[in-house]
């Protein structure tokens, strides 16, 4: 398949570059610096990069680039710098996913949002914690990253193009591993979201999300969906120390 990464020079978007790149796909992607890219990523002869930002690019440009593709992943998010965090643009994400569907409503599209465990899927009655709930509606108030987060996510759920599905992946708190380990995805959150929470590497994530968009199984299993994602090992030690209570 042919994909196209928005934020591919992140921390998770180039593990999944590399997951795609390995497994036969084309990937194409922008990257203000294109010389961040591990070497392996940036002369792969199935990589397609051109300099630039993905909102900064003209349109008919980013049309010409999306019309090769078939697949979306927007892996995008603010640094975790001053700037990044209370800086333009406060509405990266959001930004970033009305563009890309915008130019290609004309087309059968598939797109993976990695999003956060902490945006709740409201139509699907998701419980939480009293001081989860807390700190989330401060969050949303005080940290543009988690509005916007929330926006994207809305946008996708409420878009009605009929050319486009989509799923919006959210792991929960983000580490690093080096290897793909076991993983598990569920309709919903099932531990907390802001105390108590578990671990989701980012390596999983870029496994899951590549699986996503070129395995049919799995994708029709998670299509429309808000999959929450969570590292085997520490999810099991988890409900372990729940259970012993």
């Amino acid at each position: 398949m042919k994909i196209f990464i928005a934020g591919l020079t992140g921390a998770t978007g180039r593990l999944l570059a590399s997951q795609l790149l390995a497994n036969g796909h084309t990937v194409f992607g922008f990257a203000r610096d294109p010389n961040t890219l591990p070497i392996n990523i940036r002369f792969h002869w199935n990589m397609r990069i051109q300099q630039g930002s993905l909102l900064d690019i003209p349109d008919k440009e980013l049309h010409a680039v999306l019309n090769e593709v078939e697949g979306i992943a927007c892996c995008l998010g603010h640094n975790l710098t001053r700037q990044g965090i209370w800086g333009q643009p406060r509405t990266l994400v959001r930004d970033a996913v009305q563009r890309l569907v915008e130019l290609t409503q004309h087309k059968p599209m598939r797109l993976v949002l990695m999003s956060s465990n902490g945006v709740i899927n409201i139509h699907n009655n998701e419980q939480l914690k009293r001081v989860d709930r807390a700190v989330i509606s401060i969050l949303r108030k005080i940290l543009p990253p988690h509005k916007d987060n929330e926006l994207a996510a809305a946008l996708l759920q409420n878009q009605t193009y009929p050319n486009l599905e989509w799923c919006i992946v959210r792991p929960d708190n983000l580490v690093d591993h080096d290897d793909v380990t076991d993983y598990k995805a569920f309709a919903s959150p099932q531990l907390g979201v802001i105390t108590d929470t578990g671990q989701t590497s980012r390596i999983n994530v870029a496994h899951f999300m590549s699986t996503l968009l070129t395995d049919e199984v799995t994708w029709e299993n998670w299509r429309g969906q808000w999959p929450v994602l969570y590292n085997a090992a520490d999810l099991h030690e988890k409900c372990v120390s729940f259970s012993s209570f």
